[in-house]
């Protein structure tokens, strides 16, 4: 099967929790188990892994921004990092001194609808969208959405898991 994973972080690029552990080493035993894995992430200040791709066009609502696309692939699985400065390059991965950032919702669905718009540009399509946290929360949604007018989407499974029900 051919597998996109989307995460706010993963080890060994960003964590905070035990969520970069489950994605940083999910990807790696479904790969040994045959599967073909890729995971999107942000690309968050101090990440500097990646070769660089052409930018992506994202749509959040009449809002279009570009986003500009790295990858990097270690141990078979590859990661695309979606570059954003205005919602990525800031000193904390979601908020400071105990607050979130205010415009979270935005940042992580700029991410999901990047995310997808990199795997309706794939050529080969994906089997399976699995969704990490609230971050991701939306790739279902906005699959199903997407669906309509891209092939590729039309025998795609969604899983969405929660990792701490707490956030």
């Amino acid at each position: 099967m051919r597998i996109l994973m989307v995460a706010s972080e993963a080890v060994p690029f960003a964590k905070t929790g035990g969520l970069a552990d489950v994605v940083g080493a999910l990807p790696r035993a479904l790969v040994r188990l045959g599967h073909d894995v890729d995971v999107v992430m942000p690309r968050y200040r101090g990440i500097a892994a990646g070769e660089p791709h052409p930018t992506l066009p994202v749509a959040l609502g009449a809002q279009v921004e570009q986003a500009t696309v790295y990858t990097t692939t270690a141990d078979g699985v590859r990661t695309v990092f979606i570059d954003h400065p205005a919602y990525y390059d800031r000193d904390f991965l979601y908020g400071a001194s105990g607050h979130d950032y205010p415009d979270n919702p935005e940042r992580f669905a700029f991410l999901a609808q990047a995310a997808l718009n990199w795997a309706a540009s794939a050529a080969q399509p994906y089997d399976v969208f699995h969704a990490h946290d609230w971050q991701a929360g939306l790739i279902p949604v906005l699959a199903s959405r997407m669906f309509r007018t891209h092939a590729s989407f039309t025998r795609v499974a969604t899983v969405f898991t929660i990792h701490n029900l707490a956030y």
